[in-house]
């Protein structure tokens, strides 16, 4: 990759690791519901008119009931999970255990997307390596309690949505515009938190620090990562893109601890090296020799 891909790269990364820690100083003032919904609701102001200038829309909402369903496993459920899980765990071992996606793509992938499954003996010790980083976590950083365990145990199933509305992505929308499928889960988001977040509100205005944290959070963290992301794919292709998802958790921990004060346990590096190396084993692919 040219330096300004890797730049890139690198940006994106630590843009990605930067949404946990701002998700927990939004929680300081706000309630889960309400941080979804300013996320998402900044990001669809900031997406919308890019996927409509591309005419990424229109194809997918053909089939309005698919997108739908795929948006609401993909985005939405684990959006919520992930934030109110937020409230029991650090931002740092949050974004450990999100790293854990691509390991669960490749589980499913087994049984739902066969032409993504693990490879051979590389996947196989892959799976299991991360796996036994999940464990350690859960036995050794995650022992605080059942409401550390719930907040351990939501995030984690944030990121069997992540994974599982991936191979739905894959199998369901695999010609659409990468642009309209998260420009899609950002408006269905807004629309599905949209009156239980209206509930939530606070009965005073949120910090100065909390608002600034929000902005953050939906415009530069998730919006203009977006676009970001489909940009580098374009670039440099979704194989080396994809090394974001790999380093985004080193960052959540490094700024968990640089401006949180949050403590970096050597349990949760080994589990964060062996959630990341499995994944990365899992998610190898050979590809065919060229005639």
């Amino acid at each position: 990759m040219t330096r300004r891909a890797w730049a890139e790269l690198i940006l994106l990364s630590a843009l990605w690791g930067a949404v946990y820690p701002l998700i927990e100083v939004a929680l300081r003032d706000l309630e889960p519901s309400v941080v979804v919904l300013g996320r998402v609701s900044l990001a669809a102001l900031l997406l919308v008119p890019l996927a409509i200038r591309r005419a990424a829309l229109r194809p997918l909402w053909r089939h309005p009931r698919a997108i739908i369903e795929t948006v609401l496993v993909q985005s939405t459920a684990p959006l919520l999970l992930l934030t109110h899980g937020q409230r029991y765990v650090s931002s740092g071992l949050a974004g450990i255990l999100v790293g854990a996606q691509p390991l669960f793509v490749a589980l499913l992938a087994i049984r739902y997307a066969p032409d993504e499954r693990p490879q051979g003996r590389r996947g196989i010790i892959g799976i299991a390596a991360g796996l036994a980083g999940l464990i350690m976590l859960f036995g050794v950083d995650l022992r605080g309690g059942w409401q550390t365990l719930l907040g351990g145990a939501l995030v984690l199933a944030a990121a069997l949505g992540y994974a599982a509305g991936a191979i739905m992505i894959h199998r369901r929308h695999a010609d659409a515009q990468p642009l309209g499928v998260a420009t899609s889960a950002m408006l269905v988001t807004t629309a599905a938190t949209a009156i239980p977040a209206s509930f939530a509100l606070p009965p005073r205005p949120p910090s100065i620090e909390a608002s600034i944290a929000l902005l953050v959070l939906g415009l530069l963290c998730t919006g203009a990562t977006l676009v970001l992301f489909y940009t580098l794919i374009a670039r440099s292709g979704p194989a080396r893109a994809a090394l974001a998802f790999y380093l985004s958790p080193a960052f959540a921990v490094a700024f968990g601890a640089a401006f949180l004060h949050e403590g970096v346990s050597p349990t949760a590096l080994v589990g964060l090296v062996a959630i990341i190396a499995g994944s990365i084993l899992a998610a190898h692919r050979t590809e065919p020799a060229p005639p």
